[in-house]
């Protein structure tokens, strides 16, 4: 009985237990159908209903991972991103839809919650075993992206050279690896994204760490280092952190913040070519010029077309008195410089199949082993038979990899600083912490244009053609007009492009100084309005007929005109009579010099290209969807500058027959100076997107360009820049005149240091210039004492050509202070409100239009008025000194001369040059600053005729009037009540 019973109970178990499977089976069954049901609503964008469907499923099992992977699809597009990464996190591991999920919260993390550092985490477990070519494709991308968002162009070329192997679109990667390098810094495109990121994570590290390096790319070291000292004291070992603080240490020029980031990174990353550059930069800055050769001579044995190791290495031969090891290396860089306008034109359009061996021949002769490679393997894919390519490819291969030099598992610093002596404390080295100054306060500035009567606005007539001379001109000029001892402004106007064929008289227009801090609008009176008119460029003023009285020679749309003084302040038309008639094409800048040694004022004109505006070509802004925009001027065929000799009236062109001969110019700036020590006054050409020109004055009205064997022709890091404006003086306080030059945005402001015989070297990131410029498109530039301790500052006009999305359009001007410690900063407690104002920046002269000793700017935009920065530094403004210079011998205006002032015990010296900034005139005089000495000892002037005179024990805070050949300074109208430091200090 008892064994029936237990049978029946078996077999009710066992019934009982048949029926729960039945009925599991089934309730499995109507959970795949409705998930399949759900999978349908999702592909036909029902997501509601399929969100509620799936969660009435039992999530369980395999399906569970495909449910939740379906869940996170339909709350993210419901607008719920916080569920549906809630829903992707439950994907299980192992998981079909593992890998796919990730890459879904990944994406969702960074694109709409902000966390950039979770998702950063989540990528970089990809890829992982097992992952797809798609999936890790992907996978790439976002990372990409992610790191883009942030300013790691670093990683993401590592990024690319790591997947590039198994990449669908292998010569994309390789054009993306080299424009990652050469396209300007997108810095409005990330400021957005990390905008709304902080918004939405304002505590992300990840976001910080962005924030952080789009400072540094703007030259805001203070602040890039007030948020990497945020990130380390979250993430102290955090490599991405450490590098960006080792680039802030360096671009503030700082050994100490370089070494202590050296020792919190790894080396397994890092190339050996990095490693030798990094060292040799070391090793300048802590005075080891032994470590510095060989560093610098083991890295060009690596990569022989390594443009920053050539110009480092060239100055090194100079400084070492090597003049033949030097010009060889002079060739070298010019060559290298060479390739790589080659190797940009090859790519301009992308890669092109048929030229994948030319485009490894470039990148090989670059040094950029990794595109030389590349470029290779793919031209062997199309031609296995390739002559010469195996053999690249086997050459390029043995010379990749780690050092057979270093030690395995050795530290970065090991590796970089090994030998070298301890780099100073913080704060003690070239440049101290980041953005520190060394001086106070900082000069102060006012925009007074509207207050003080100089009510113009230039008018660039933009139309809807974007015809390219809109957007490229804009000029000013200072000069006394009347002979008063005052300076008036002179102000060019554009109008309608293009001109009508016969223009309406002139709608310049002439300031008058009132000597009261105001002007008047003399055009009337000086007779301008009643001149011929057209669409205006640029402005020089010189004495051309040596009476005394300085004209004007004006840059038009296919025109000169040149604009007599009668010596009352009114002006005649005389370009007729001076030769001067006739089409003209597109001039730009004009300088005025004696170059032949005459007496009289030659004339060059900087031309740049060959427009047509009957039949203007259309461009669109790259990355606007069709926007129309200003063309790339390489578009088109240069147009040749023109030298004028004067014939004691006539304006004679000696072009060809001087020297003067460069096909491909695109002329922008120019500055007339002896460069190279020998009395006679060479030209230095500023070219757009070519090589910048300097003509050598070999006497008798005959030049030979020796740009590229000079050292001024390209940037230190290998190419040709967008060349805009020029000036030259003594920036460094060595007594030799340097050269500092405009460029386009993401190019920097390049500053060419003399070394003396001619020689010169791209000093420009070591100076601090390129971290302070390079985000913005400078134009028009001058150098000036702003507060009068004796050191060069730098200002600069700056504004787009174009409006990129991902760019800066109007800009800010700029003023940076010259530190003691040898670099250009901003001002720390900011320089003041004209220099925040953003405008389209052309046209900057420099001068003092107040007459109180400090030298001010007026800056023209356009389409944007006018604008006085006034010098209003105060009481802790240093002595200054006025000088006006008067040729007798030479010529009137003293063009070439040089004046050294001795005061305190040091030099200062300045140079009267003809040209200078873009498309403008500053005033005759030169402006020193004295720093606390009430008094000049001694000042020397040498005339381009060769004499030297010498003033001595002059009374500080005053002007001077030196005539050649006179024994006494005469007292400029300026008095010493007028000027800042007169009086007790």
């Amino acid at each position: 009985m008892r064994r029936r019973v237990w049978l029946v109970v078996l077999l009710g178990s066992v019934a009982a237990l048949v029926a729960l499977s039945a009925r599991s089976r089934l309730a499995r069954r109507a959970d795949r159908i409705e998930l399949a049901t759900a999978r349908a609503e999702v592909a036909r964008g029902a997501y509601d209903r399929a969100a509620r469907r799936i969660h009435r499923l039992r999530i369980r099992g395999e399906s569970a991972g495909e449910a939740r992977f379906l869940l996170g699809r339909c709350e993210e597009a419901l607008g719920r991103p916080g569920r549906a990464i809630e829903a992707w996190e439950g994907v299980p591991d192992g998981s079909p839809f593992d890998d796919e999920a990730d890459l879904h919260r990944a994406r969702l993390l960074a694109d709409a919650l902000g966390r950039f550092a979770e998702a950063e985490a989540i990528l970089g477990t990809f890829p992982r075993p097992g992952t797809s070519d798609a999936a890790r494709e992907r996978a790439r991308d976002l990372h990409s992206r992610l790191l883009r968002f942030q300013g790691r162009f670093g990683e993401i070329r590592e990024l690319i050279r790591t997947g590039w192997a198994r990449s669908p679109r292998p010569s994309e990667d390789l054009v993306r690896h080299w424009r990652l390098e050469s396209d300007p810094f997108p810095s409005e495109a990330i400021r957005a994204v990390l905008d709304e990121a902080s918004l939405e994570a304002p505590g992300d590290d990840r976001v910080r760490l962005g924030r952080a390096i789009l400072a540094l790319r703007e030259g805001e070291l203070a602040e890039a280092d007030r948020l990497l000292g945020d990130c380390l004291r979250s993430s102290p070992d955090d490599p991405a952190v450490r590098r960006a603080q080792l680039d802030l240490a360096r671009a503030a020029g700082d050994p100490a913040g370089v070494r202590s980031a050296l020792e919190a990174l790894p080396a397994h990353a890092e190339d050996e070519a990095w490693i030798l550059e990094l060292r040799a930069w070391l090793a300048d800055r802590l005075g080891d010029d032994d470590a510095s050769r060989s560093a610098l001579d083991r890295l060009l044995a690596l990569e022989p077309g390594h443009p920053w190791a050539l110009e480092r290495r060239i100055e090194r031969a100079l400084r070492d008195e090597d003049g033949p090891g030097a010009s060889a290396l002079r060739a070298r860089k010019a060559e290298a410089d060479r390739a790589r306008e080659r190797y940009r034109a090859l790519l301009s359009d992308g890669a092109d199949p048929n030229e994948y061996d030319a485009l490894a021949r470039e990148a090989e002769a670059l040094g950029r082993r990794f595109e030389a490679e590349g470029w290779t393997v793919l031209a062997l894919r199309g031609d296995p038979f390739l002559l010469g390519a195996r053999e690249r490819l086997e050459r390029l291969r043995a010379r990749v990899g780690p050092s057979e030099g270093f030690p395995p598992g050795a530290r970065l610093a090991d590796l970089v600083l090994d030998g070298l002596p301890a780099a100073p404390g913080a704060g003690e080295g070239e440049g101290g912490r980041a953005g520190s100054p060394s001086r106070s306060p900082a000069p102060e500035f006012s925009d007074e244009a509207g207050a003080a009567g100089l009510a113009f606005t230039f008018d660039n007539g933009a139309s809807a053609a974007r015809q390219l001379p809109e957007t490229m001109a804009g000029g000013v000029g200072l000069l006394d007009a009347d002979g008063d001892g005052r300076l008036d402004v002179y102000a060019i106007q554009g109008g309608r492009f293009p001109p009508a064929d016969h223009p309406a008289t002139s709608a310049d227009r002439l300031f008058r100084n009132r000597g009261d801090g105001t002007f008047e609008d003399a055009t009337a009176w000086a007779g301008i309005d009643r001149l011929p008119g057209g669409y205006g460029h640029g402005v020089a003023v010189g004495d051309v007929d040596d009476d005394g009285d300085p004209d004007l020679f004006l840059t038009r749309w296919d025109s000169y005109a040149l604009l007599r003084n009668r010596g009352d302040g009114t002006f005649e038309d005389a370009t007729e009579a001076f030769g001067l008639g006739g089409p003209r094409g597109w001039p730009t800048s004009a300088a005025f010099a004696d170059l032949d040694g005459d007496g009289d004022l030659d004339l060059y004109v900087c031309h740049y290209l060959q427009w047509d505006p009957r039949d203007p070509r259309r461009c669109v802004v790259e990355g606007s969807g069709g926007e129309p925009g200003y063309c790339d001027p390489r578009l088109f065929p240069a147009e040749p500058d023109r030298l004028f000799r004067n014939d004691g009236g006539r304006f004679v062109d000696v072009t060809e027959e001087a020297g003067i001969v460069d096909p491909d110019g695109r002329g922008l700036g120019v500055v007339a100076a002896d460069l190279d020590g020998d009395r006679l006054v060479d030209l230095y050409v500023a070219n757009d997107t070519t090589a910048n020109s300097l003509y050598r004055n070999l006497g008798g009205l005959r030049f030979e360009e020796v740009g590229q064997a000079s050292g001024v022709a390209a940037a230190a890091d290998g190419g040709y820049q967008a060349g805009m404006g020029v000036d030259c003086g003594d920036g460094d306080g060595d007594g030799l005149p340097d050269l500092v030059v405009t460029n386009f945005f993401g190019e920097g402001t390049t500053f060419y240091r003399n070394l003396g015989g001619g020689q010169f070297v791209d000093a420009s990131a070591g100076a601090g210039l390129t971290v302070a410029t390079r985000s913005r498109l400078g134009f028009g530039v001058a150098w000036l004492d702003a507060d009068g301790d004796g050191l060069l500052d730098l200002a600069q006009a700056n504004g787009h050509v174009n409006r990129y999305p991902s760019l800066p359009f109007e800009m800010p001007a700029q003023l940076l202070i010259r530190s003691d410690r040898g670099r250009w900063i901003t001002p720390p407690n900011g320089p003041g409100s004209p220099w925040e104002v953003p405008r389209l920046g052309r046209g900057l002269a420099r001068g003092d239009l107040d007459g109180d000793g400090r030298p001010d700017l007026v800056l023209v935009g356009l389409d944007g008025p006018m604008a006085w920065l006034r010098n209003r530094s105060g009481p802790g403004d240093g002595h200054r000194l006025v000088l006006q210079l008067e040729g007798t011998e030479s010529n009137r205006d003293a063009v070439g001369a040089v004046v050294s002032v001795e005061a305190g015990g040091r030099n200062r010296v300045g140079y009267r040059i003809g040209g200078g900034s873009y498309q403008s005139a500053n005033a005759p005089q030169l402006y020193f600053g004295l720093g606390e000495n009430s008094r000049a000892e001694v000042v020397e002037v040498s005339w381009p005729s060769g004499r030297i005179d010498r003033f001595r024990d002059l009374p500080a805070d005053a002007g001077y009037r030196l005539v050649e050949g006179a024994p006494e300074a005469r007292p400029l109208s300026i008095t010493p009540e007028a000027m800042p430091g007169s009086g007790p200090r």
